[in-house]
């Protein structure tokens, strides 16, 4: 498995704020799921991917130091030239979930993701999956508590001769990125305080 780790943190770059609304679609907005675990199940992207779901819930859970802010995932055969030539497969699932570390004092930071993100990359090289991980640093504005940050947004896309061999590709790298970051944040001592106004 192929694991690359960004930063992208220049103007122009995407920034995420917290919370989120689509202006062009009002229902289209955050969803709290480290306070509402119930309603990862009932997003689009996780009754067809239930995988996701189960990842956005323990990622969210109450002994974990993360929050979750957006998320999709999406089955496909429109693969680019480099992906056909790395993998030799033709059917591809991809999703994206972007991660907040939920400690003010962490995700005001961006050192914390870049610990992060190494450490994933050596806990995952190892993989024989047929996929790889993109894991991108960004800027994130905290519009309740003035303040910007960062999150890291996590790609994974995973490959298969047929599109059910793609899925199972892709359900066992979510349930590894998600043991992972378990890991990770037992390594590090991260702790699952919260300190931001979205839980006031």
């Amino acid at each position: 498995m192929r694991i690359d780790i960004g930063q992208e943190t220049d103007p122009g770059d995407p920034v995420l704020e917290i919370p989120w609304a689509d202006p062009d679609n009002p229902a289209n907005l955050y969803i709290d799921v480290k306070r509402r675990p119930e309603a990862a199940m009932e997003l689009v992207e996780c009754r067809r991917f239930p995988a996701l779901g189960q990842f956005l819930l323990k990622v969210n859970s109450a002994a974990m130091p993360f929050r979750t802010a957006k998320c999709d995932a999406w089955a496909t055969s429109d693969l680019d030239l480099e992906e056909r030539i790395a993998f030799g497969l033709p059917h591809k699932v991809g999703s994206y979930v972007d991660l907040l570390i939920d400690r003010a004092d962490m995700n005001s930071h961006v050192e914390p993701y870049q610990k992060m993100g190494a450490l994933l990359a050596q806990r995952l090289k190892d993989s024989k999956a047929f996929a790889q991980i993109e894991i991108f640093i960004r800027r994130c504005l905290f519009t309740l508590e003035d303040r910007s940050g960062y999150y890291a947004t996590v790609f994974i896309h995973a490959y298969g001769a047929n599109a059910q061999e793609a899925e199972s590709e892709w359900n066992g790298v979510v349930e590894a990125l998600g043991d992972s970051l378990d890991a990770v944040s037992r390594e590090f001592g991260w702790g699952g305080t919260r300190s931001s106004q979205l839980d006031s």
